[in-house]
């Protein structure tokens, strides 16, 4: 109830987000590269309601927590205050700003046609399956798919610290106690939303649904603007979903001569090039990092905003070559640098500043969009910043695209400053072809043609033969995609597929315009259908990777390939009991996933992995964990584990089987155990550190 409640608040918030500043969004004809065109508003009205209000009142929550964070029940506190304030302000914002859009009109727009009923269904279909295919609660068990079970161990965990602990400000729960280097705040919606009630599946599922259809709903603006039609949306969704390679066919030529069993027994992502296996521009890296396509969504959305500044300002320029004079005013001829110096003279006097306030409002909005979006996934700003960049230089009212900037890189700032721990791992440093062990120029393009196929040629074909609109949304996308080759800002370079797959939606929907065009080429009807089966020959090779991994995903995740946890483990019920609060520390050495995560309780160092990945430095810990496994003497045990500061040791199976110095015998004898549980193979521990000191 009070969670469905906190989503239509943030949605109600949303819309008078938009009311006030870019009512805009509502209008049914707007500006395409094929001149005015009657769109059907939802498709921007939707994911800018969902996508603002939602990072609004979730950050607000989550400010409003932190402030109360010595209450008892902070979490509570800040969502009673900030839900119904929220819902007070956006009514009287719509009521005052009603004015700005004739809601009955609005209202009959939004009627979709057959091909927009059929494209939202779609999106909406297959957000669906992939998110509840991927983490479900089935008989009281949480089951998380194979392919995102190393993610979704930090994910659980963090969802858990806020629903069950009220942990507030977040923590990182492998290494508690030195601020939190992670994309944490849509962790914090769905455990906020569980703390109002859902149940943690549910919690978690339907704002990543909500999310990746409000991406689709973006990826569909973004189209209609650049082609103008709307029958043919249904191609670019799946050039989008479905990503070109040479995977497939890679895959098909290996195996020729047993293919169904090859296909019976694969489990690998299909790649031609050596690291596409990891599976990170396959469907696996929407359902295993939900905060980045909430990331693509805004990103997505914002684009679509300077969409229609960027038609504006090629379309003007056009105009002012014919109009520049070739001779000065005594009849002598301009030489070829006075010329093009009146050229842009006159385009930094008409095309530099906003020629109206909705400009500045508009740019006000979509920099509080990207701002509030740091913390859901930074790399989504950085991606979407940088194809403005290239937008700017194009564009009419260049100084909103500088507004924008400003607002989204300060806010992204001041939240990692005051949000995150040491930021020493995160600086720009350049690093080339990462992904590649050869960085030979044949080396990479050899890579680009295995990793792209027929994209390559589809694309080159249709930029010299297409606008100058489009030819430049393709140069921003394929230096997005050089930036995610070769700049490094994240600890670890894996970070940087998150800017290449954006790049490589956008070049789903450039290859999808272009196909368009072939399809509408031919004029007499025999040039017609050689278009079309052209077009059809073309579709297959551009989509069959991406149709299989989709597949594999979905069987990956499989119930019977899912791992399965309790959804409220005995610990949990035992920490629950005891008075473990948001403060206890536990100490559980590499912990990857098990009942611990599934509580959400704080722990001064896990899995290492996570640790480095996240660029935190564990060198100190790790020298004081160890000393209290390895300690041989009561007194050195006992005086490590002060230095850690930590409540309880955790000891269980990966422990066990992974550190062979440990010496859980003389821990038994200095401290005692207050909770134990055996499973089928081994004993899982829990040891009170204070019980054996305060005897002391």
């Amino acid at each position: 109830m009070f969670a469905a409640l906190f989503l239509v608040i943030s949605m109600v918030t949303g819309f008078a987000l938009v009311l006030a500043l870019v009512p805009r969004v509502m209008q049914k004809k707007i500006l395409t590269v094929a001149g005015e065109k009657a769109r059907n508003p939802f498709f921007a009205l939707s994911p800018a309601c969902f996508l603002s209000g939602t990072a609004l009142v979730t950050w607000l929550t989550y400010i409003v927590g932190c402030l109360l964070k010595n209450t008892k029940h902070p979490l509570g506190y800040a969502n009673a205050v900030v839900m119904p304030v929220c819902f007070v302000i956006a009514v009287v914002i719509i009521r005052l700003c009603k004015s700005r859009v004739r809601f009955r009109e609005l209202f009959k727009s939004l009627k979709p046609t057959t091909s927009e009923m059929v494209y939202f269904a779609v999106s909406l279909a297959a957000s669906v399956v992939l998110m509840i295919a991927s983490f479900r609660v089935v008989h009281g068990e949480i089951c998380i798919g194979s392919p995102v079970i190393e993610d979704f161990a930090l994910h659980v965990n963090l969802i858990r610290s806020f629903s069950e602990w009220e942990k507030l400000p977040a923590q990182y729960p492998y290494f508690t106690n030195a601020g939190i280097n992670y994309h944490f705040m849509m962790d914090f919606l769905a455990g906020n939303l569980e703390f109002l009630g859902l149940r943690i599946d549910f919690a978690y599922n339907v704002p990543s649904i909500l999310a990746m259809t409000a991406f689709f709903c973006g990826v569909y603006e973004c189209f209609f603007r650049l082609c103008g039609r709307k029958n043919y949306c249904h191609i670019v969704w799946l050039l989008v979903m479905f990503r070109s390679s040479w995977g497939f066919f890679r895959f098909l030529a290996d195996n020729k001569g047993n293919l169904k069993d090859a296909f019976a027994n694969n489990q690998t992502y299909m790649g031609a090039t050596h690291n596409e296996w990891w599976g990170i521009y396959q469907s696996n890296a929407l359902i295993n990092q939900r905060h980045l396509i909430f990331g693509y969504a805004v990103a997505m959305f914002v684009v679509s905003l300077f969409l229609p500044y960027l038609i504006r300002g090629v379309n003007e320029r056009r105009e002012i070559r014919k109009q520049l004079p070739s001779a000065g005013e005594n009849g002598v001829k301009r030489s070829g640098f006075g010329q093009w110096f009146s050229y842009l003279a006159e385009v930094f006097r008409r095309e530099a500043l906003p020629r109206k306030k909705v400009s500045v409002l508009t740019a006000v909005f979509a920099g509080v969009c990207l701002g509030m979006c740091g913390l859901f996934s930074a790399h989504s700003v950085i991606g979407a910043l940088l194809i403005l960049f290239v937008f700017a230089w194009f564009s009419s009212d260049q100084v909103s695209y500088l507004i924008t900037a400003a607002i989204a890189c300060a806010m992204t700032y001041t939240e990692t400053a005051l949000c995150t721990g040491s930021m020493n791992a995160f600086r720009i440093r350049f690093v080339k072809a990462w992904v590649l062990e050869d960085t030979s120029l044949t080396a990479v393009l050899k890579h680009f043609w295995l990793l792209f196929g027929l994209l390559i040629p589809v694309l080159i074909f249709w930029f010299i033969h297409t606008d100058a609109v489009r030819r430049i949304v393709l140069a921003a996308s394929v230096l997005l995609f050089a930036f995610g080759f070769h700049v490094q800002m994240s600890p670890t370079m894996m970070q940087n597929h998150k800017y290449m797959l954006l790049a490589i939606y956008w070049f789903g929907i450039l290859s999808g315009i272009a196909l368009c065009g072939l399809i509408t080429y031919g004029k007499k009807r025999a040039s017609r259908i050689l278009c079309i089966l052209s077009a059809i020959v073309l579709f297959i090779p551009l989509t069959a990777t991406g149709v299989y991994d989709f597949v594999l995903v979905l069987d990956k995740c499989r119930l019977t390939n899912s791992y399965r946890y309790e959804s409220t483990p005995p610990f949990l019920t035992w920490a629950r009991e005891n008075g473990v609060t948001r403060n206890t520390l536990f100490l559980a050495p590499d912990n990857f996933i098990g009942m611990i995560n599934i509580a959400g309780v704080q722990n001064y160092v896990g899995y290492h992995g996570f640790i480095n990945d996240a660029g935190y430095d564990a060198e100190e810990r790790d020298l004081i964990v160890t000393r209290i496994l390895h300690a041989s003497r009561d007194f050195q045990l006992i005086g490590a584990a002060e230095e850690s500061g930590a409540d309880y040791l955790v000891i269980q199976r990966r422990l066990r089987v992974n550190d062979e110095g440990l010496n859980e015998e003389i821990i038994a004898s200095v401290f005692p155990k207050v909770f134990s549980l055996w499973d089928d193979v081994n004993e899982f521990s829990v040891y009170d550190l204070h019980g054996r000191v305060a005897a002391q």
